[in-house]
């Protein structure tokens, strides 16, 4: 009974963390693409800073911190305000594309108890910023896209925390059966197919409803998408296993950190441009 009530708790909690953290974007987007900009870059000094503290134990004041938070600014402001051309965004799309690539092969190929890659960001801690850099240019070249830029911002969101929250909706009425025991526990193979289809519709609806068309390639690609936030799930609860930790931080109630909110975001919006750069 104790146990119940404390589930129902939780629920609520993420429920109301989640409504919040909508709102708060839906008010960044509203103001304009600065503000939108600033929240970005703001986004990726949290997750650098989780991954660094959190993950690999560093202090604030060690030396690879404050060189990996200066090398990600500095290429954040860059990248944006002063020299924001097409050629460094297609740059951008294909080293991060290039960086998921790297993540499919750490999630399927490295052992569960392997140390190589916490003993490699030990060592290199100052090209997290880089790293981090990548997915972020991805996120702010759709800001810079152009007079469309908001409405595939929003489709980018609905098709993304879609899967997400629709995976656990359905995970938590009809799992039965594990998806990943060893990586993830709690996924299961009917939240995985429930969230792919209800974001895939939920894209068609929103993209017929603001575009206009949806041709059978933006169908696939939006299916590859959708599959590929829960691969960016799975490539975060697998360094958080081999790192040993829960979350990447308590700071969001009911949801941890702010690497745990957007480690599937990170991972498909260099997809996402992709599809906008050669379907739209």
């Amino acid at each position: 009974m104790e146990a119940s009530k404390k589930s129902l708790s939780n629920t609520k909690l993420r429920i109301i963390s989640a409504l919040v953290m909508t709102a708060m974007v839906v008010v960044c987007l509203v103001l304009g693409k600065i503000t939108s900009l600033a929240v970005i870059g703001l986004v990726g000094i949290l997750v650098l800073d989780e991954v660094i503290v959190n993950f690999l134990s560093f202090k604030r004041s060690h030396v690879s911190y404050i060189l990996s938070m200066a090398s990600l600014i500095i290429i954040y402001v860059f990248g944006n305000f002063i020299e924001n051309t097409d050629v460094m965004f297609l740059a951008f799309n294909n080293l991060a594309i290039a960086l998921d690539l790297l993540l499919i092969s750490f999630l399927f190929i490295a052992k569960h108890d392997s140390k190589l890659l916490f003993k490699f960001l030990k060592r290199n801690t100052f090209l997290l910023g880089l790293i981090i850099s990548l997915p972020l240019m991805n996120l702010s070249a759709i800001i810079h896209s152009g007079q469309d830029w908001l409405l595939y911002f929003i489709g980018l969101f609905l098709l993304n925390f879609s899967v997400d929250t629709c995976a656990w909706f359905f995970g938590k009425n009809f799992g039965k059966r594990k998806l990943w025991e060893a990586v993830s526990p709690k996924k299961t193979v009917e939240g995985l197919a429930g969230g792919v289809i209800s974001s895939v519709i939920i894209m068609f609806i929103y993209w017929k409803s603001v575009f206009g068309h949806f041709s059978l390639e933006l169908f696939l690609s939006f299916l590859i998408i959708a599959c590929c936030a829960q691969l960016g799930d799975l490539v975060q609860s697998k360094m958080k296993r081999q790192f040993e930790i829960k979350d990447s931080s308590n700071l969001i109630p009911g949801h941890g950190g702010v690497y745990d909110r957007v480690d599937s975001l990170l991972f498909v919006v260099p997809l996402y441009v992709l599809v906008l750069r050669n379907l739209v």
